[in-house]
């Protein structure tokens, strides 16, 4: 696993979930979502937070699957690659 924490350029279909996206050049095309959950769980006295983690399911334009965690920051839709799990 590699902590990476890096932009990434998100294409999402029309009800917003990613289809692909590009990192570092290369295209993944996602595959499934296999979670979806706050990035950072609410504590009583913290404010909500609006940044999601997706855990998917991705391939690379040359076939390679892997799972990847990506986040989107609701309020900005920024969306950044977390970790690649190798």
């Amino acid at each position: 696993m590699s902590l990476l924490n890096e932009h990434i350029d998100v294409r999402s279909t029309q009800g917003g979930t990613p289809a692909q996206f590009t990192w570092r050049g290369r295209t993944f095309r996602v595959r499934r979502i296999i979670g979806d959950w706050p990035a950072r769980p609410e504590v009583p006295g913290a404010p909500a937070t609006q940044v999601h983690l997706l855990r998917v399911s991705a391939e690379s334009e040359a076939g390679e699957p892997s799972i990847i965690d990506i986040t989107r920051d609701v309020a900005s839709d920024r969306w950044t690659m977390r970790r690649q799990w190798s």
